[in-house]
Parts: C-alpha cells; sequence; structure tokens
C-alpha cells in the first residue's frame, strides 16, 4: 500500500492550480520517452487523488494481488488483528502463508468488506421493513 500526502503550502498550490481551470481536460503523465495520455478510467482516477491531495487528504493506493499482513488487513477493515486471524482460520477470508506469516490479498480484503457491508444492508432492509409493518423488538 502507497501512502501519498502533502504538506500545506504544496496542498494550496495544488488546490488553486485545480481550481483555475474548471474545464474536464485530458490527463497525460510525463516520462523520459515521451507523454502518455491516459484513457477515462485512469484519468478518473488520477483527477479524484488530485483532489484529494488538495483537500488535505490521505491517498491510499492498494494494489488487489498485492499481499499484506494480517495487522494491515485489520488497519483496513477496521476490527482487531485477533479477529482478522479469525476470519481466516474459519475459511471466511482468504489467505495464503509466507514463511510462518499469514498474508491477505487486498482484493480479498476488500471483497470481504463488500460481502459484510451487503449483508449489514440486507440486515437494515429487514429492520426497516418490520418497523414498518409495527413488529416491535425487545
Amino acid at each position: 500500500m502507497l501512502t501519498f500526502e502533502l504538506g500545506p503550502r504544496d496542498r494550496k498550490r495544488l488546490a488553486a492550480r485545480l481550481s483555475a481551470g474548471n474545464s474536464v481536460r485530458p490527463v497525460a503523465v510525463r516520462t523520459t520517452d515521451g507523454e502518455i495520455q491516459l484513457p477515462a478510467a485512469p484519468q478518473r482516477a488520477v483527477e479524484q487523488l488530485l483532489n484529494d491531495l488538495a483537500g488535505g487528504g490521505s491517498v491510499h493506493v492498494l494494489v488487489d494481488d498485492h499481499g499484506i499482513t494480517t495487522q494491515r488487513t485489520a488497519d483496513l477493515l477496521g476490527p482487531s488483528r485477533t479477529f482478522v486471524v479469525r476470519l481466516i482460520d474459519s475459511g471466511k477470508l482468504a489467505a495464503h502463508h509466507a514463511g510462518s506469516h499469514r498474508r491477505v490479498r487486498v482484493g480479498d480484503a476488500l471483497a470481504y468488506a463488500r460481502r459484510r457491508q451487503d449483508r449489514l444492508a440486507a440486515v437494515s432492509e429487514i429492520a426497516e421493513a418490520d418497523a414498518a409493518a409495527g413488529v416491535a423488538y425487545r
């Protein structure tokens, strides 16, 4: 996982630059071999990254296939590292071993987070439907 942050001075300069031109324009990356015009999806990602940095946020870039530690997984998902280990041991979260250490693919951790969010949304819908039907909970 890569983390990007800007200091206050750089953040102000970037914000001023971004607000100077409100029109949508192509994003290009300059390399030693020339300029590369970005396709639409990476262009939106770069624009979002720059806007978030200009707004004072930290930007984290995660790659689906990178293996992260159980502690990093816990930091990403929110529960404790012990809970993440239990998820792995119960088969609810895929992981592999690198030596004696467990590693979780970022893509697997994010997929687990999406499944959990979907379950919570479904439970919320059921609770709302029950409340609308007058079902009381104790």
